[in-house]
């Protein structure tokens, strides 16, 4: 089976851990993988070719450019080239990049859907013209599709509507795993807290992640001080992709210091999964704020360290975690700091939000790779 996929680039994020799984997926398979990208994707697989296409201005309107208007020209010419017998889309934009090379050489694309395209620009603070340029890709990607596949049920309903009722169009769920991890064996949690000056029997929080206005961190920051627990710190642990999120990361940045917060709030900057894992066990809890989520992995890899977890009660979020007790308002700013100063101050329940959580964390041990292979394959054509 040869298989074209495509990625622009490569950066930090869930998002593009699970491109990189599927990649495995299908190699380890025996599929012959080609993948289309503007920067290198490397993977050391004699079955696997990266075509790439260097963007030599280095201009971002420019790269975008490549990626909307040649990666689709590339793509059909790779596909007649190769003999494609599939093409598989990692998100809407791609299934758009793919779409016209799908249609002319008569092949069955299959979509994975992550999360909203256009969310993502909406909170950028995208143009009226962008917004609307972008529901268009995602329309015509969904639209030129044979199978989708999302990660959560919500997504799903959302895109349906957009597809407008097509026929023939397969549509499956396929939600996020934990992954395997590497966990360390008698580990101090001391550590930890020596190493961000956090006494014993201080509390620590943790949130992970891409630092995007969409996580919306202010409201975790705004809560701290109404928790009425002096000995409560926060962990951010991640960084910014874009220009729009550096400038994000700086307005938390003074937010903190406007709150006088300093001392309890640190911002580590951006880890490996390691030793994130590390910090997973040596912390009391982990807290997802954000305002719209696919089904986030480090929710997953937190659930996966025994890690009690709590989130925003929106789509994605509410699919992992369930429980009323484990999820809260994202726009309510009080109720967060009343629920974080119930479960810090009360110790049964605690415990029992901790049990909650390895109920859930049972969910979601699977073999990821082995079901998103499946669904690839089964694909049928158009």
């Amino acid at each position: 089976m040869r298989i074209l996929t495509a990625m622009y680039t490569m950066r930090r994020g869930g998002a593009y851990d699970r491109f990189r799984m599927m990649l495995e997926a299908l190699l380890e398979r025996g599929c012959q993988v080609h993948c289309l990208s503007l920067t290198p994707i490397s993977m050391l697989h004699k079955n696997y070719k990266n075509h790439l296409i260097l963007n030599s201005l280095g201009k971002k309107g420019f790269a975008k450019g490549i990626v909307l208007f040649v990666f689709p020209l590339c793509a059909l010419w790779i596909g007649h080239k190769e003999k494609i017998d599939r093409f598989v889309a990692f998100g809407t934009l791609y299934g758009f990049i793919e779409s016209l090379a799908k249609w002319i050489l008569r092949k069955p694309m299959v979509t994975f859907l992550r999360g909203s395209f256009a969310f993502g620009m909406r909170t950028q603070g995208g143009s009226g013209f962008v917004l609307w340029l972008n529901r268009c890709i995602e329309k015509i990607g969904i639209y030129f599709s044979d199978a989708i596949v999302s990660v959560n049920s919500n997504i799903q309903e959302e895109m349906r509507r957009m597809a407008g009722g097509r026929k023939g169009v397969t549509w499956k769920i396929l939600p996020n795993n934990i992954p395997p991890m590497s966990i360390p064996e008698g580990q101090d949690k001391s550590e930890v807290r020596e190493e961000y000056g956090v006494s014993e029997g201080e509390k620590i929080l943790v949130t992970a992640g891409v630092i995007a206005r969409g996580k919306n961190l202010e409201l975790l920051i705004r809560s701290l001080p109404e928790v009425g627990l002096d000995k409560l710190f926060l962990l951010i642990v991640g960084d910014g992709l874009t220009e729009a999120d550096w400038k994000y990361q700086m307005e938390l940045r003074n937010l903190v210091d406007d709150l006088h917060l300093s001392n309890r709030i640190v911002f580590t900057g951006w880890l490996g999964k390691e030793r994130l894992w590390k910090i997973f066990h040596g912390v009391d809890a982990f807290i997802l704020p954000s305002k719209s989520e696919g089904m986030p992995n480090v929710m997953l890899e937190a659930l996966g360290c025994d890690l009690l977890c709590m989130g925003s009660n929106v789509p994605g979020v509410e699919q992992i975690l369930i429980y009323d007790e484990l999820l809260f308002d994202p726009l309510d700013e009080k109720g967060l700091a009343n629920k974080l100063g119930r479960v810090f101050s009360d110790n049964q329940l605690f415990s029992q939000m901790r049990r909650l959580c390895q109920e859930r964390k049972t969910a979601f041990v699977f073999d990821w790779k082995e079901k998103a292979f499946e669904e690839i394959m089964n694909a049928a054509h158009f």
